[in-house]
């Protein structure tokens, strides 16, 4: 039974204040700004968009590895690693130890297209920071540093 404390204690709650919350709402919206910019632009999805960058950032790896490297549900990067080697951005083949996984590559067609979204991606992030000093921006960078190991060790804990 909920006690009127309780109660009191839910009303004096302000979600913009909790930092997940923050971080979650800013995230979708720069994903909803890559989105828009990279599939007019490019003809991607901004999920595509990481895989692409994954696979440039890993080699020949699986999509699993892909998923874990990217922190992606696998069921969505399979997906869009289909649309991909469909389009002739990654090629698969035949895992040398496990039959059932396949490595996935970029191609030729895949590398390109890395590099022409890489240029616009650093344009975008350079726009995000305009009027940020170098100092407030490498802060930045160092608290998200910390903010993510903490996320993950906290994360390792749900996992016993």
């Amino acid at each position: 039974m909920t006690s009127p404390k309780d109660m009191h204690d839910a009303s004096d709650f302000d979600l913009s204040r909790i930092a997940g919350y923050r971080l979650s709402a800013l995230s979708n919206r720069l994903t909803l700004w890559s989105a828009r910019v990279y599939r007019r632009e490019f003809g991607v999805s901004s999920l595509e968009w990481r895989v692409l960058a994954s696979l440039a950032a890993l080699g020949p790896v699986t999509a699993r590895d892909v998923a874990e490297f990217a922190v992606l549900d696998k069921s969505n990067v399979s997906r869009a690693v289909h649309r991909l080697t469909h389009r002739g951005f990654i090629e698969r083949s035949g895992h040398p130890v496990d039959g059932r996984s396949r490595i996935l590559t970029l191609t030729k067609e895949g590398r390109i297209l890395h590099g022409k979204i890489s240029a616009h991606s650093r344009q975008r992030d350079k726009e995000l920071f305009r009027g940020f000093t170098e100092s407030e921006r490498e802060s930045f960078a160092a608290f998200l540093t910390r903010l993510d190991e903490r996320a993950r060790l906290l994360l390792r804990a749900t996992e016993r």
